[in-house]
C-alpha cells in the first residue's frame, strides 16, 4: 500500500514537471558522442560518422557543428565521469550519447535507446541505487529516427534503465544488437549514425517515467511512437522490488 501511494505521489509530481522540466539540450548546445574502441558496433558507427560527415580534429576530439566525437580506450560501462573528462579539454557539453553494441542471448536484431543507472546493486558499472540524468525529448527523437530509418527489418525500442557508467550530464545509450553479426552490419550502424547526427530536442508533448513490463519496454515504445510521449527512466518489472519513494523521485529528477 505504501509503495502504491508513493507511485501516485510521483505521478502527480510528473504532471507538475511536464511544464517545468529543465531543458538540457538546445539547438546550439554541444552533444558529445562517446565511442569505445573495445566495442565493435561503436567503432563501426564511428566509421560511418567519420566517412559521411566532415569533422575537424581538435586535440582528442572531433567536431562537426554541435556534435563532438570522443574516443575512449575502455568499455563505456566502466568509464565514469566522461563528461568532466571532456570539459577538462575545454569543451562545454550539454548531453552525452553513448554509441554502443547491445548484447542479448535472445539474438534479436535491435536498434534501441535507453537511460543509464542502477535501481539496485551496480553489477555492470555506475553506482548502486543511483540513476544518471537523461533527456526524454532528445531520447524520444532518437527513437523516432531509428524507427523512421529502419528499412532493414530490425526491431526498434526503448530499453529499461540499466548499467553504467556514472556521469552528471544528461545521457543515454543508442545501440545496435544483439550479436556480432548485427554489430558488423554496416547498414544498421549507418541508421544509428544518422540518428545521432539528426536527433534534436523537440520540446513538445508530455514526459513520463515507465514502470513495469519487460526489458524492451514494448508498451512504452508504442506509446512514444504513436502518441509522442517522451519517456525518461524506465523500471522494468524485474526492478520494481527496488522502487521506493526515494528511487521514484530519482526517476523523475
Amino acid at each position: 500500500m505504501k509503495r502504491n501511494a508513493a507511485i501516485v505521489k510521483i505521478l502527480c509530481m510528473l504532471n507538475y514537471c511536464k511544464n517545468t522540466y529543465k531543458i538540457y539540450f538546445h539547438a546550439n548546445s554541444m552533444l558529445a558522442v562517446i565511442i569505445s574502441k573495445k566495442d565493435v558496433a561503436s567503432v563501426n558507427i564511428s566509421k560511418v560518422l567519420l566517412f559521411e560527415y566532415k569533422w575537424e580534429k581538435k586535440g582528442d576530439a572531433y567536431i562537426h557543428g554541435n556534435r563532438l566525437l570522443y574516443f575512449i580506450e575502455d568499455e563505456h560501462l566502466y568509464h565514469d565521469n566522461v563528461d568532466k573528462e571532456i570539459e577538462e579539454l575545454g569543451y562545454e557539453i550539454d548531453a552525452v550519447i553513448f554509441a554502443s553494441r547491445h548484447s542479448s542471448s535472445q539474438e534479436r536484431k535491435t536498434l534501441s535507446v535507453h537511460p543509464i543507472g542502477n535501481f539496485g546493486k551496480a553489477l555492470y558499472g555506475g553506482k548502486s541505487k543511483q540513476l544518471v540524468k537523461t533527456n526524454p525529448w532528445l531520447m524520444r527523437h532518437a527513437l523516432q529516427l531509428l524507427k523512421e530509418k529502419n528499412k532493414i527489418g530490425y526491431s526498434v525500442s526503448y530499453e529499461a534503465t540499466h548499467h553504467g557508467p556514472w556521469l552528471e550530464k544528461p545521457s543515454f545509450f543508442i545501440e545496435v544488437g544483439s550479436t556480432s553479426r548485427q554489430w558488423n552490419d554496416m547498414q544498421a550502424c549507418h541508421v544509428v549514425a544518422e540518428a545521432i547526427m539528426e536527433m534534436k530536442e523537440e520540446r513538445k508533448g508530455k514526459i513520463a517515467i515507465g514502470i513495469g513490463g519487460g526489458h524492451y519496454a514494448p508498451r512504452f515504445t508504442d506509446i512514444a511512437l504513436k502518441h509522442g510521449i517522451a519517456f525518461g527512466h524506465i523500471a522494468a518489472k524485474y526492478a520494481i522490488e527496488h522502487l521506493n519513494e526515494e528511487m521514484l523521485k530519482k526517476m523523475v529528477e
